[in-house]
């Protein structure tokens, strides 16, 4: 288990609305933690019903905090 943080407007799979992975926020929203090697599925992006890792991106992000 590795845990790693980045900022949520940061545009990876972790910080997405359509990741079903988990992603944990700090209590401001401005930070979510989570597993590097967790995987989720992508529900409506880019890679849609595919099992993407946290730090992946495509052009269809939207926040989600």
């Amino acid at each position: 288990m590795s845990k790693s943080s980045i900022p949520t407007d940061w545009h990876n799979c972790a910080t997405c609305r359509h990741w079903t992975g988990v992603a944990i926020p700090n209590a401001f929203c401005s930070w979510v933690e989570f597993d590097t090697h967790d995987t989720g599925k992508c529900m409506g992006g880019g890679f849609h019903m595919c099992s993407m890792p946290p730090l992946s991106s495509c052009r269809q992000w939207e926040g989600r905090w």
